[in-house]
């Protein structure tokens, strides 16, 4: 099990603050840095921009601090926590020391919020919430170091999954999802399917289907009705659709529940 032994949430120097420790810290450093920044990394510094996390682990030398075009305060913010070794969660060819882009980095602050609450609370399930959520954080961060693997088209083609399954009462088409993310249609269904091994048709499919069976078991809805918040215009199609994927028509399945 993880365990955090120190945690400091929103912390904010002024331009003086720099880091240099070269012996590093006896448990691994994780720091969250939400302003522009500078790393010591592989002999050479690197400059980075708002929103990265790094992971220094045990003994491993520590060397950053603010860009010196960052002159007001506060120049240096980051959320960070000290874990005791080992994290065993993290792969051997994790980047130890190197900053890694955070391509939603509200997501990992508010992640870091909720860990940073509960290490101050006195839940009765406090040591296992933490070393879940700090699981996921430390899981996430690694996701995100594989930059070759889920290049900046990655993000755009999961943003459009995601309102896919948030909105299945759209009237999906091929052209017009190529047209919001400015790819071609043939490209779009290319590297969706790399991705995702599904399609985009078979991802708007079971996003209707899926919304439907929940109207189905928790509304008084008619079968009409939940067809036409789902996205189909035509009730006789919705009702195939719903048998070819579940097995049975939605009357049934309603009275299966």
């Amino acid at each position: 099990m993880l365990e955090i032994t120190k945690i400091g949430q929103d912390t904010k120097h002024d331009h003086t603050f720099f880091v240099d420790r070269p012996q590093g810290h006896p448990l691994y450093l994780l720091i969250l840095v939400k302003t522009p920044a500078k790393f010591f990394v592989n002999s050479k510094w690197v400059e980075t921009s708002a929103g990265i996390a790094v992971i220094f682990k045990a003994g491993q030398r520590h060397l950053y601090g603010p860009l010196e075009s960052h002159l007001d305060f506060p120049a240096y913010i980051d959320d960070w926590m000290h874990i005791a070794p080992p994290i065993s969660v993290l792969s051997n060819h994790f980047p130890f020391g190197t900053p890694i882009l955070l391509h939603n980095p509200n997501d990992y602050y508010s992640l870091f919020h909720l860990i940073y609450t509960e290490f101050y609370g006195a839940s009765f399930h406090k040591n296992r919430i933490l070393d879940h959520l700090t699981t996921a954080l430390l899981n996430k961060i690694e996701d995100e170091s594989k930059t070759k693997e889920y290049p900046p088209i990655y993000y755009q083609i999961a943003s459009l999954r995601e309102n896919i399954y948030r909105n299945p009462q759209f009237h999906w088409n091929i052209a017009d999802m190529a047209a919001s993310i400015h790819i071609s249609e043939g490209y779009l269904q290319s590297i969706y399917k790399h991705f995702f091994n599904t399609t985009c048709i078979a991802d708007v499919i079971n996003s209707r289907i899926q919304t439907a069976s929940e109207l189905l078991i928790s509304t008084n809805k008619s079968i009409e009705e939940i067809a036409e918040t789902c996205g189909y215009q035509n009730t006789e199609h919705f009702i195939r659709q719903f048998k070819k994927s579940i097995g049975i028509t939605p009357a049934k399945y309603r009275k299966t529940i």
